[in-house]
């Protein structure tokens, strides 16, 4: 498993990405505590828009997305494939 280091430096290249092809899109990452995730680093609170969905990366961390146009399903498609390409070994 990764170190929580390493976590977090894959999850704020993914962030830098996500954010500049996406301006509308907001990501936070979280540790799960059972049902709980809690926030580790990402966008802060007072930028964020409306909650949109939750994508587990591992047994310990997800990736909270915030974004304010939350029927594009496309758009979530290509978040979702920006998000494997970190947690699944591509970059």
């Amino acid at each position: 498993m990764m170190s929580k280091k390493e976590i977090i430096r894959r999850f704020e290249a993914l962030r830098r990405e996500v954010e500049k092809k996406y301006p509308g899109v907001s990501v936070a990452l979280c540790e799960l505590l059972g049902r709980r995730w809690s926030f580790v680093c990402g966008s802060s609170s007072d930028t964020l828009s409306p909650f949109a969905r939750r994508i587990k990366v591992n047994d310990r961390y997800g990736i909270s997305i915030f974004d304010n146009n939350v029927e594009d399903e496309e758009r979530f498609k290509n978040i979702l494939a920006i998000i494997k390409g970190y947690f699944d070994g591509d970059k």
